[in-house]
């Protein structure tokens, strides 16, 4: 399978995408208006408890793999009663099992893959199984095939150094030959002195660990690595947009991804950049704002993203669950029903705690949701961008896992999942825009580097999260995006490697910043680089930051870069320390490097503190300089927090939807209903779509809010003599 092959097969998938996404006969739950909830076979079975899912108010229902399940597939044709289908490229391929997953679990070496994704052979296989399978399913009541569940590299986003098998070495190799073109180029940026492509190695993570444990920060080379993990992720994506295309000619009219999605990660082929060019639809789950990501990425055309619901046996938790997920643009969720259904006196049943959940089921998969779950409806941002540079999440775990010294393969996605710093500051940036009352878009490094995206149209500001890695394009892209007048906003560490995760001498935007660094000084307290330490994974949040104590603080917030300064030397009052909110003005535009790490505010403790009222005031302020004010502001009478606004459009029809926002804390989701203000920034005409109360034109509305639930409105934002 070769490098042009590859872009043949991209391109007829894209093809195939635009028959789908244009085809009025498409079984997507997006043609169909409103929230649905999935049930996955877990202790059930449509078969016999058909009738009391129809009464708890479910949707439909999930057929494993498909062939020869004709039964099923009748009943959903008969009933009406749709149907996702899992496994259509059968367990094992996509997903390693067993043995296969414990060949390449825990090992600190580079290592060949079980079913490497790189061999014909495999993937002729795996072919086979999703025609036999599809060959069934198409004839039912199909709403959207998923590949598998949890697909990955390797396991999950455990470390885990795949794939070195001879296939797949090649196909590396001819990837890096388009690459860099010449051997000589290579060995410039790797240090190495291969005398051609065809004799290339990647380095693993222990031997690029090793080579940098006596290395300062500013002697960092990853790129005999990353360039090997990038090259992995390219190749998974490459292969799900090959089966995506295969199952499209198979039924052309029916979606194609996966379920069980893990976080962006620089392990397991979890680049959200490529992922979300290769498939059709996706349930991930929703760690480091992988939600938020698909809706961004997918935005137009509008694809199908699902979560999966677990129960909680807290009425109001779950409650909130579901508001929260049709607020946010999820079309359906995927209910495991653990626990469930009982059979009593022969008859099956809910059990108490589900039966308690049936009017929940019924109001948001009822008409108040078809405003949002609508193929019609948009997400409507406020003109912030957020920018999702996966190199650099790569270079950012590599920081992280310096903690861990030669045990680093046993920091698995469990740990991971909560200590990553990079995916932890994504969290903190949304949570704190939400706070402010905007909402904002992710940008796909992706389409910046291959100019497939207008900045000065879409944004007024854009941040930079620990956006260590850029390369020429985009530092070239925002550049031109400053100079047209945006406002760029860098947290810290920016810019300091290449896009392979090599050290520069000097940030490709530290001009445009007006900073200058030195990297003798070292950074937080002088003594590391990594901020969570995942080795402290037990202890509460606060005490996992190793290197913050000794370090130098603003406004309780540690300052992550020891030797930065304005370029001018004016320094702030305590001129033997960095400086910290830099603001540069740049031809029509401007700049802010902060030089502060704000990631404790995900903790609640800290989130609704002094820090993070500092914290708030700090960039609300960067947003007011950038021209941007929140459409619409709300408060809770009872004094609670974590209040959330969301702004969706159909048409000429704008609807908001509100729902409490927690990070870590769901104590107030179990509150009482209580009393809010709405304080928009100019007059309106407000309808609540559940009470049916229609309010006078005006700025400031009250309403009743019960938080385990969402409140969604009509708004009419047009002046009164329209």
């Amino acid at each position: 399978m070769n490098i042009l092959e590859n872009k043949r097969k991209n391109f007829c998938l894209l093809l195939v995408l635009i028959f789908w996404s244009l085809n009025s006969t498409s079984h997507a739950v997006t043609d169909s208006p409103g929230f649905k909830i999935f049930i996955w076979p877990y202790q059930t079975d449509v078969l016999t408890d058909y009738d009391v899912y129809r009464d708890l108010g479910l949707s439909g229902f999930q057929i494993d793999r498909g062939a020869g399940q004709h039964q099923r597939i009748r009943l959903s044709i008969e009933k009406d009663f749709p149907y996702y289908a899992g496994h259509v490229a059968d367990k094992g391929y996509l997903y390693l099992k067993n043995n296969h997953k414990d060949r390449i679990t825990g090992k600190n070496s580079l290592l060949e893959r079980p079913f490497s994704l790189g061999d014909p052979k495999v993937i002729k296989q795996i072919k086979a199984h999703i025609l036999k399978n599809i060959s069934d399913l198409k004839n039912g009541n199909v709403i959207a095939y998923a590949l598998d569940d949890e697909i990955s590299l390797g396991t999950f986003v455990n470390p885990s150094d795949v794939d070195v098998s001879s296939v797949s070495l090649e196909w590396f190799r001819k990837w890096l030959k388009e690459e860099y073109i010449t051997i000589e180029a290579l060995n410039r940026q790797w240090d190495t002195d291969f005398k051609s492509f065809s004799g290339v190695f990647p380095q693993g993570f222990e031997q690029v660990r090793k080579n940098l444990s006596n290395k300062r920060f500013s002697g960092w080379n990853l790129s005999p690595w990353m360039d090997f993990r990038q090259f992995m992720d390219f190749q998974f994506s490459t292969v799900l947009s090959e089966l995506v295309e295969y199952a499209n000619t198979i039924d052309p009219v029916t979606p194609v991804g996966f379920v069980g999605g893990q976080a962006p990660s620089a392990w397991g082929g979890y680049d959200y950049g490529r992922l979300t060019r290769a498939v059709q639809w996706m349930e991930a789950y929703d760690i480091h704002g992988t939600n938020e990501i698909l809706r961004s990425f997918w935005r137009d055309p509008k694809r199908l993203k699902m979560r999966t619901f677990f129960s909680s046996n807290n009425v109001k938790i779950d409650s909130w669950f579901l508001w929260y997920n049709l607020l946010h643009g999820v079309q359906a969720v995927i209910a495991w029903p653990e626990g469930w259904f009982e059979t009593i006196d022969g008859k099956r049943q809910p059990s108490d705690h589900i039966q308690s959940l049936k009017k929940i089921f019924k109001t948001v998969q009822g008409e108040i949701s078809n405003s949002i779950v609508n193929r019609n409806s948009l997400f409507s941002a406020d003109p912030i961008g957020i920018y999702y540079s996966h190199p650099s999440v790569q270079a950012g775990w590599a920081m992280d896992a310096l903690v861990h010294g030669k045990t680093w393969p046993k920091r698995l996605s469990s740990i991971d999942n909560e200590n990553q710093s990079s995916g932890v500051l994504r969290k903190v940036w949304c949570k704190t825009l939400e706070d402010l009352g905007f909402q904002y878009d992710f940008i796909n490094y992706l389409d910046v580097k291959e100019s497939k995206i207008n900045l000065n149209q879409q944004f007024k500001l854009i941040i930079l999260p620990k956006t260590i890695c850029l390369s020429q394009k985009e530092a070239d892209v925002f550049r031109q995006f400053v100079e047209n007048g945006g406002v760029l906003v860098a947290d810290y560490v920016c810019g300091i490697f290449d896009g392979h995760g090599r050290w520069r001498k000097t940030g490709l935007l530290d001009d445009m910043f007006g900073i200058q660094r030195k990297d003798t000084a070292g950074y937080l307290n002088g003594k590391g680089i990594t901020e969570i330490n995942a080795e402290r994974y037990k202890a509460p949040f606060n005490e996992r930051f190793s290197y913050y104590n000794g370090a130098f603080e603003y406004k309780r917030m540690v300052i992550f870069e020891r030797g930065t300064k304005k370029r001018d030397n004016q320094m702030r009052k305590n001129n033997n320390g960095p400086d910290v909110v830099i603001k540069n003005n740049y031809k029509k535009g401007s700049t802010y490097y902060l030089n502060l790490s704000p990631i404790k505010y995900w903790g609640s403790q800290n989130r609704f503190s002094g820090f993070g009222e500092n914290w708030r005031m700090m960039i609300s302020t960067i947003l007011e300089s950038a021209g941007l004010k929140p459409r619409v502001s709300v408060l809770a009478a009872d004094g609670s927090k974590m209040m959330e606004s969301l702004f969706w459009q159909n048409g000429e029809t704008i609807y908001l939807g509100i729902i409490k926002n927690p990070s870590d804390n769901f104590e107030q989701i179990n509150g009482e209903p209580t009393k809010i203000t709405l304080s928009f920034n100019k007059e309106v005409l407000l309808k609540n779509l559940r009470s049916k109360r229609e309010f006078q034109r005006k700025k400031v509305f009250e309403d009743i809010f019960s938080p385990w639930e969402g409140n969604l409105y009509e708004v009419n934002f047009q002046d009164a003599n329209n």
